[in-house]
């Protein structure tokens, strides 16, 4: 019992450390890019974005990301799925040589006149963040696919793209992992959901929860209305992380104009954004 005690404080202190640490080192990041998606700084010269719903915007934010990933993954690329889609695809290679594949992603585009702060520069923030972790990892036993989706909000065309691309290329496809909403947590407990997650998923998720001594509720759901659908129905072993939709702890400004920089919870995504590194350290191990 003394053991298992020692364990958990150890975990738990753990988890502050790295936590205090991501405040340190990433906040920073995660803020700037934020603030430039949403149009609460420039993203380019003197321009500041209105959305990412138009075409020239959204093709400003495809360049911009390919140049952040750039900065820590050597191959990136902007593939063309449309005349009018860009997906922005980052490739980290396993340590040791595999065929098997991973794939965490998230939309970086916003319905009309909306700034799209947490939905969803919040996921593209967190995503943007897990990969530069896994890109510094000593240990990586799968390939990494680190995709930023184009045209989520007109029917998930980017992730429906990238799915079929994915299975038409015969990928060995481990599991998918994408990521919509996680800039709100009014009720503070640092909640979120898993959506549609294969039994595999979910098992993998809690088990990381519960031995890094995370005390945050996690909530199952089945919802349908983001890009894990894509993958779940091309065949794929495929999650959605979210914050709290079903469980009603989610953004007012859904899709409205005041979806703004000022309403994302910088803490709560750092903490979220802490979590998804570790379950995805344990999962490449």
């Amino acid at each position: 019992m003394t053991r298992k005690l020692n364990f958990i404080v150890a975990a738990i202190l753990l988890l502050s450390f790295n936590s205090m640490a991501f405040q340190g080192q990433k906040l920073a990041e995660q803020v700037d890019l934020t603030s430039k998606l949403t149009g609460h700084m420039e993203i380019k010269g003197n321009t500041k974005l209105k959305d990412r719903h138009a075409q020239e915007s959204r093709e400003m934010v495809a360049e911009f990301l390919k140049t952040e990933l750039s900065k820590f993954i050597d191959q990136v690329e902007i593939e063309n799925y449309s005349a009018t889609g860009n997906n922005v695809v980052g490739t980290i290679m396993a340590t040791t040589k595999t065929d098997e594949w991973v794939v965490l992603g998230a939309h970086y585009d916003s319905v009309k006149d909306c700034p799209g702060a947490n939905d969803n520069a919040s996921g593209t923030a967190l995503v943007y963040s897990v990969a530069k972790h896994i890109a510094g990892l000593n240990l990586r036993k799968y390939n990494v696919k680190i995709v930023f989706f184009d045209e989520e909000e007109r029917g998930l065309i980017g992730s429906k793209a990238y799915a079929k691309k994915l299975k038409d290329e015969n990928f060995n496809i481990v599991s998918v992992h994408t990521i919509d909403q996680m800039g709100w947590d009014n009720d503070g407990d640092r909640g979120f959901e898993l959506e549609m997650p294969t039994e595999t998923l979910k098992g993998h998720y809690l088990k990381v929860a519960k031995d890094y001594g995370y005390e945050f509720p996690i909530h199952m759901s089945t919802v349908t209305s983001t890009d894990h659908r894509s993958f779940r129905n091309a065949g794929f072993n495929a999650i959605g992380l979210t914050e709290e939709y079903v469980n009603k702890d989610t953004t007012p400004h859904y899709h409205k104009p005041t979806d703004t920089f000022e309403t994302i919870n910088f803490e709560y995504l750092g903490t979220i954004t802490v979590y998804v590194q570790k379950v995805f350290e344990e999962l490449l191990k």
